[in-house]
């Protein structure tokens, strides 16, 4: 690196690195170390740069992601060094010629900056807005002229963090951003090594990424008829209030580019409002629908930022994003199809009714058990319950339920060669409850502290005036263990089961039990349904070849849970033919 800062020395005339020079660290992103590099003053040649900016990253991949790096600015460089300051790109290098993957560094021109990203002002905010809707243009009607006319990509990968993007060229846009922008994303989840400890954190985010895809093409298309956001211009890639500024001269200055061609709205999404609305005036106006697909950019950062770059502050911001998209595209109709996206009791996804009438009790289900998996018949239960207890006597309003899976401290005592892990179970859950009512207490607790815990949630979240029932609801088959360890002040709705003497059991357990607990239990009998249990899930998954099992699981199993299961290979899970509810 010396060399190239001293090119008219001899390397064995090059001064030692006591007092030459001076290096300072300065204010860098969260991938590599960035330095000031001052030649004093006796050690400088006429009319040659005496102050450089040096990033060093120690990672294996840091000589290509900075080799990508400097032939995006000079790109950027060679097309709008009219219009904004790029600094000029001196050279790139291994930090050890013996051992390439010990790193590398990076050496440009230090330019100085008259102020900081929160000092910026309206002015100058305005004023860069311009600039830049002059650049795409300028570089828009530029590749209408070359080989790659009107498609989207770049001459050469690039880096967001330590990722490669690929920037293989497309004639659509839609195709290119969920091809090689966000498909990459769900993949990483699922595959990167140093993401499978992750898993639970980040199982819920694939699956709703998963559950958006098919609506990307619906956000990014617009009724309108100018298409001018997808004509494709030479993007800086990176754009945010940290990359770019304004030197001593007043002039904007563009850094840490990833550039590629694409629609202008991926630049800005990210500025402030006051950019965005100059840069709308400077074209004459949005087009129709760019506020959903710059949420769509924007959540596409916040899990770049959250899986690449490990910044979990971003999560809740990342899961308010896609609920509001999934809604605004219709893939939620109701706002009660939710998955609960990182929270404990997901109090927020119960709708209360306005006006209810009077003869009815508000009502929340609370369905327990080890659902090793779930299937149909769980939610059949939850669904016949409901039905009964809405009706008279009862006269209840059910609002909706939970499913609460037993914990995995459990689950390996009951099943220790079948037991499958508490997310992979909630997963299951997430999927078959999906476009239902229900959804899934995570706190693996008993049933008092589960009871206290929702019933603390919703009086937070609606006050302590509103008057709600808790209802508990178990099998006939555990009705001795859910009748000990249900607090005596909730009801116990005890559903018929296929393949029990279920009156017998019934009566025997009625007949042990005083008074007051007799008043609180209610018998649901018989059982109509389908005869399903996760014993019979378990043994077809270890008895029957991939396509015989698809076929006779989808008795079981919503489709999206069999395609789970396959893609996440849970067979494995499960390796006797135990029994279980």
């Amino acid at each position: 690196m010396r060399t190239r800062i001293f090119p008219w020395l001899e390397s064995a005339q090059l001064p030692s690195n006591d007092d030459e020079f001076t290096i300072k660290s300065v204010s860098s992103g969260y991938v590599s170390h960035a330095f000031t590099f001052i030649i004093h003053q006796q050690f400088r040649k006429k009319n040659y740069p005496y102050e450089f900016f040096i990033k060093i990253n120690k990672n294996s991949d840091a000589k290509e992601m900075f080799d990508a790096e400097a032939f995006g600015l000079q790109s950027l460089q060679s097309i709008y060094k009219t219009f904004v300051r790029i600094p000029q790109i001196y050279a790139t290098g291994y930090l050890s010629e013996n051992d390439h993957n010990q790193g590398a560094w990076f050496l440009s021109e230090f330019v100085s900056m008259s102020n900081t990203a929160n000092k910026r002002s309206d002015r100058q905010n305005h004023q860069f807005a311009q600039i830049l809707s002059q650049m795409h243009r300028t570089s828009a009607e530029q590749h209408a002229q070359s080989t790659y006319a009107n498609q989207f990509g770049f001459d050469r990968n690039n880096f967001y963090v330590h990722t490669q993007q690929d920037n293989t060229w497309r004639n659509n846009w839609c195709e290119f951003f969920i091809e090689q922008r966000f498909k990459p994303i769900i993949q990483r989840m699922k595959t990167d090594p140093s993401l499978v400890d992750h898993l639970e954190k980040n199982i819920e985010l694939i699956l709703l990424c998963e559950r958006l895809l098919p609506h990307i093409p619906f956000i990014l298309s617009s009724s309108s008829s100018n298409q001018m956001q997808f004509r494709p211009c030479l993007l800086h890639g990176d754009l945010s209030t940290q990359n770019w500024s304004v030197n001593k001269n007043g002039q904007i200055v563009l850094f840490d580019a990833s550039p590629f061609y694409g629609p202008y709205e991926f630049d800005i999404f990210t500025m402030p409002k006051v950019f965005i609305d100059a840069y709308f005036d400077a074209i004459g106006g949005p087009t129709d629908g760019y506020e959903m697909r710059m949420e769509l950019y924007t959540f596409q950062q916040k899990l770049r930022s959250i899986i690449d770059a490990e910044l979990d502050i971003w999560r809740p911001n990342a899961y308010k994003i896609i609920q509001k998209l999934l809604i605004t595209c219709g893939a939620w109709t109701s706002p009660l199809v939710r998955f609960p996206c990182g929270i404990k009791t997901p109090v927020d996804k119960i709708l209360f009714p306005t006006e209810l009438n009077t003869q009815k009790k508000n009502a929340v289900l609370i369905y327990g058990g080890s659902f090793c998996p779930i299937h149909l018949n769980h939610l059949d239960v939850m669904n016949t319950v409901a039905e009964t207890l809405e009706k008279s006597p009862y006269n209840y309003h059910i609002i909706g339920g939970y499913f609460a899976p037993s914990a995995e401290s459990w689950i390996k005592k009951k099943l220790p060669n079948d037991y499958l892990p508490a997310i992979y179970r909630e997963c299951l859950i997430m999927l078959t409850a999906e476009g239902t009512r229900w959804m899934i207490e995570r706190s693996y607790r008993s049933p008092e502290i589960i009871s206290n815990y929702i019933l603390k949630a919703i009086s937070t979240h609606f006050g302590d005036d509103l008057d709600i029932t808790l209802i508990h609801v178990c099998g006939i088959d555990a009705i001795a263990n859910n009748d000990t360890r249900v607090p005596i002040e909730y009801p116990l709705v005890v559903i018929d089961r296929s393949g029990y003497d279920g009156e017998n059991q019934w009566n025997q357990h009625f007949q042990m039990v005083n008074q007051e607990n007799r008043d609180r239990l209610i018998w649901i009998s018989p059982w109509t349904g389908q005869t399903r249990s996760s014993t019979m899930i378990r043994q077809l998954l270890n008895q029957l070849h991939t396509n015989e099992t698809l076929e006779r699981l989808q008795n079981f199993l919503p489709l999206s849970c069999i395609e789970f299961i396959f893609e996440y290979e849970l067979k494995k899970y499960f390796k006797s033919n135990s029994t279980d509810c």
